[in-house]
């Protein structure tokens, strides 16, 4: 009778140790960082367009592979694209960009440069742009961060490709971290920004 009646206390006991586990706190989750992507203009050069600029729509730009997500992407050996787990983009490198493409295009003055036009409006150009590259370089040291832009320049009004061009911008990082490619990344977009401004300006009709 006594082996009987403890029967129950003998089952309780592990039940209770099992449930005083399962309240016990996990690890706090990681905080991941969230980085962005700016243009500054060079007041000396920036100019505000006039009433007779040309009209510009400049279109979503389309990424490749692997850099269509907002995962801050590294290499570390050819062809093997890796991402950073703590550290992300505000939203997707190619979003990002589009608002920029217009700002440098239209501090050039010669261009009333829209990334999200209103449907009445009635554009002279149109601007096409691919992401092709977007990541952090370790297979040099020090890293760097590359970026590979392809942009077609299209005359709306008489339906052709006024010119076609890839651009291609390196800046080394100062630390082998996510945040040095970040910075290293703002620098390559505005050395690229400039340059691409500056292409629709060469090839302006």
């Amino acid at each position: 009778m006594k082996t009987a009646s403890t029967l129950p206390g003998l089952v309780l006991l592990p039940l209770m140790l099992l449930a005083g586990c399962s309240v016990l706190p996990g690890p706090p989750p990681q905080a991941t960082e969230q980085y962005t992507l700016e243009y500054t203009a060079d007041p000396q050069i920036a100019v505000a367009p006039g009433s007779g600029a040309t009209v510009l729509i400049v279109s979503a730009p389309r990424a490749h592979g692997g850099y269509d997500s907002a995962r801050i992407a590294y290499m570390e050996k050819a062809y093997g694209l890796r991402y950073y787990t703590r550290s992300r983009w505000a939203a997707t490198p190619a979003r990002m960009l589009a608002p920029l493409l217009a700002d440098a295009i239209q501090e050039t003055g010669r261009f009333q440069a829209l990334h999200r036009p209103p449907g009445s409006v009635a554009a002279d150009l149109r601007l096409d742009t691919e992401l092709i590259r977007f990541h952090q370089d370790f297979t040099v040291q020090p890293s760097a961060m590359r970026v590979t832009l392809r942009a077609q320049l299209v005359d709306l009004q008489a339906g052709r490709v006024l010119a076609t061009r890839l651009f291609d911008a390196r800046q080394a990082a100062a630390t082998e971290d996510a945040y040095g490619g970040v910075v290293a990344a703002n620098r390559a977009v505005q050395q690229l920004l400039q340059e691409l401004a500056q292409f629709c300006v060469d090839h302006q009709p």
